[in-house]
């Protein structure tokens, strides 16, 4: 057997009978607290993340197809349906591996989940503690002082947070590796990359060590992570994230792109220095280069260090040697979480793996002052956070107080390091790691600088909407009247823009009613979809029948005729209804190996719509589908348009709209159905969907998220047509 630490240290002055006895009455104190707080909120709430892992490995147990499943309404629509309490929920930007974490516990119901995972977290934590004791061999009551410090770790009880998992999982790998199971120590690295993405700087520091063996180690965990998503939860759901998800995941851009409540190195940088009108109308100054500079130049200078600093020596089994492997391994978890774009409280859980490391790395030198300033930013970090009421401009500063304790960390582990440095060290190495970091860091800064292009270009066609809608999308026009559904903080709802096609009107909600996932709209009257434990088209007409079983209304230009959506295991299709012939039935127009997205009809009452066809989606064409006397079925015909959903048709059934996949980002496109042409309307690296014509087929209004966080849209009102 390998020995992985010094023998136990002395007791030192600091350390005397009466300061382990504070140590344990403090701990006392912080577990009743935890006990008698924390642990019934924990086991009594749902209202918590815990749903967003819980309902996508339900979908995949109950073989629902899952393809669309980070879409935010889809997703809602599911969760409405199995009626869970819960105002919203969303994937983004979490990894499918993720939630398949909880595949096994989806026989139960969501609370008895919980509990259960509840109590695999608890045993995780003890069995944490234990390894932590194995590696430092620092006292009982430190190591539980330690964990009882973190308020993160209560967070993550409460939310039921997966980070109590990698903190384990990261802990493990670190006392495999000391003990040199390297490829074992490798796999398991690459398995909690699978989780969450920032574990794969771990393979860099494999790299800097030299050592192929857990670097491939750590490939296989990550395939395999990759392959248990693949068959839980398919081909298109894993290429919407690494196409779509993890691009905007790893600018900042994801979730809360402005906010400083969650800092980092991106949000910060977003409110300094991207003007956005809705969500940051005064930054310090508008350069969104400087932001596409910087943000990868403070990751690197807050990484580089880590892996500067690593020596590249993979068998040392001496006890100085190994106690600054703990310390390498503590420095890479700290600045992984330093450069997090999208920081949670409950993130920082993972901190007491680091604190423990480098509280024995501080024991022999009995640095009191080191010690004191190691436990204060451990515990402040977790209680301190961000806060957006800092005022605007440069005062953005002051306002990420936990990114600047952060950075501080990364500082005291650093100094360890250098302290710890031998006496030789290969210059030629460290040149060619900081000539490899220097090409990612160029690679990095002219892909931000690409990104930019183009990406404000919407700002001059925006539609003011109030500030309490975070997402509007579904746009209809009724008259000069722009309607759409909004993301409000108690879910979704139909909304009403007064005058949107001519000036900046009042906007109205509809909030007495749950959640309103979609809208149509024809000679004056107006149709929502209303979801519950099934979703029904309601109509504004109090004598008109609703839908049952029905999604995703769509009315003719004469409204005569609903075509709408009908789902089973999550693959739908589409339904004709007469709206003024109650004798005719309802029927099916498209087939059941196409899943039916979006549709949109011609004048003639024909239809284009969208559906995915193997794991991409396209545009199709129905014609014929109706009669005086019934709806009947006939041929489906692909119209070649690529990668492309949400049709439009112009009322004069002269165009249509739709957005088109390239390069992971939906743009729009225009096609004159008379002769076939097509032309792009926009081009930045961004998303623009559901196209919606106004009356004179030459303006649209439609979603965009450019310059805000994936599928946060905002409306845009464009014409398209001269």
């Amino acid at each position: 057997m390998h020995v992985i630490s010094d023998n136990p240290i002395p007791l030192r002055p600091m350390t005397h009978q009466w300061v382990r006895i504070g140590e344990w009455i403090l701990f006392a104190l912080l577990v009743t607290h935890f006990c008698v707080r924390t642990v019934p909120a924990a086991w009594h709430t749902l209202k918590t993340d815990f749903p967003d892992y819980y309902l996508p490995a339900a979908l995949a147990h109950q073989h629902v197809d899952t393809s669309r499943v980070y879409e935010w309404i889809w997703l809602e629509r599911q969760k409405d349906h199995r009626d869970i309490d819960l105002q919203m929920i969303s994937l983004v930007p979490s990894t499918g591996f993720s939630a398949l974490v909880l595949y096994p516990l989806t026989s139960m119901s969501l609370l008895a989940a919980k509990h259960c995972w509840l109590l695999i977290n608890f045993g995780l934590l003890i069995a944490t503690l234990y390894l932590l004791r194995d590696m430092t061999h620092i006292s009982w009551s430190r190591i539980a002082l330690v964990a009882a410090l973190s308020f993160p770790l209560r967070g993550n009880f409460i939310t039921g947070q997966y980070y109590v998992l990698l903190l384990f999982l990261l802990t493990l790998a670190c006392y495999l590796y000391l003990r040199q199971k390297r490829f074992l120590a490798g796999v398991i690295i690459g398995l909690t990359a699978g989780l969450k993405i920032f574990p794969v700087i771990y393979l860099l520091y494999f790299l800097r060590k030299r050592d192929m063996k857990a670097f491939a180690g750590g490939l296989v965990g990550g395939i395999g992570a990759a392959i248990a998503s693949l068959l839980a939860f398919g081909v298109a759901m894993n290429r919407t994230y690494f196409v779509q998800v993890l691009p905007w995941t790893l600018r900042g851009e994801a979730l809360a792109t402005y906010t400083l409540k969650s800092p980092s190195f991106s949000s910060l940088l977003h409110r300094l220095f991207i003007y956005e009108p809705h969500l940051n109308p005064h930054p310090a100054f508008q350069a969104p280069w400087l932001f596409a500079v910087l943000h990868p130049v403070l990751q690197m200078a807050v990484l580089a260090p880590a892996l500067f600093l690593t020596i590249p020596d993979k068998t040392c089994q001496q006890p100085a040697c190994l106690r600054r492997v703990r310390v390498e391994w503590a420095a890479i978890l700290l600045a992984s979480l330093a450069i997090s774009t999208s920081p949670q409280s409950y993130q920082f859980t993972l901190l007491i793996l680091p604190a423990c490391v480098v509280l024995e790395a501080l024991q022999p030198e009995a640095n009191r002052i080191f010690v004191a300033i190691l436990l204060l930013l451990f515990t402040a970090t977790g209680i301190v956070s961000g806060t957006d009421h800092v005022g605007p401009g440069w005062a953005a500063l002051l306002g990420v107080p936990r990114l600047y304790i952060l950075i501080l960390s990364c500082a005291l582990v650093y100094a360890l390091l250098i302290r710890q440095q031998p006496d030789q060290v290969s210059k030629r190495d460290r040149i060619a790691w900081a000539a490899a970091l220097g090409v990612m860091l160029i690679v990095a800064i002219l892909g931000n600088l690409r990104h930019q292009q183009g990406l404000y270009d919407d700002y001059k066609w925006r539609i003011p909407i109030p500030d309490e809608a975070h997402m509007a999308v579904n746009p209809a026009i009724q008259g000069n009247d722009v309607l759409f559904v909004a993301m409000l903080d108690d879910g979704y709802h139909s909304a009403a823009i007064e005058n949107g096609m001519k000036q900046d009107g009042l906007t109205h909600f509809n909030t007495a009613a749950p959640d309103q996932l979609a809208l149509t709209v024809a000679n004056g009257r107006r149709w929502l979809e209303q979801a519950g434990t099934e979703s029904t088209i309601i109509s504004t007409l109090p004598s008109a029948a609703n839908i049952p079983q029905a999604e995703s209304p769509v009315a003719s230009f004469d409204g005569r005729w609903m075509a709408y959506v009908r789902e089973n295991q999550g693959r739908s299709r589409i339904w004709i209804r007469a709206l003024d012939s109650p004798t005719i039935a309802d029927k099916p127009v498209t087939p059941p190996d196409l899943d039916a997205l979006e549709m949109s009809f011609l004048p003639n009452g024909d239809m284009v719509f969208s559906a995915i066809s193997g794991s991409r989606p396209g545009l199709f064409t129905a014609t014929g589908i109706q009669s005086e006397d019934k709806i009947q079925s006939n041929p489906i015909q692909s119209l070649d348009a690529g990668e492309a959903r949400y049709p439009a048709v112009s009322p004069d059934g002269h165009w249509l709209a739709y957005s088109r996949l390239q390069n992971g980002n939906w743009n729009l496109w225009l096609r004159d159905l008379t002769n076939g042409q097509t032309q792009r309307l926009t081009h930045a690296e961004c998303n623009a969907t559901e196209p919606a014509w106004a009356a004179d087929s030459r303006t649209l209004v439609y979603a965009s998220d450019c310059g805000r966080a994936l599928w946060f849209s905002t409306l845009c009102r464009r014409q398209v047509v001269p």
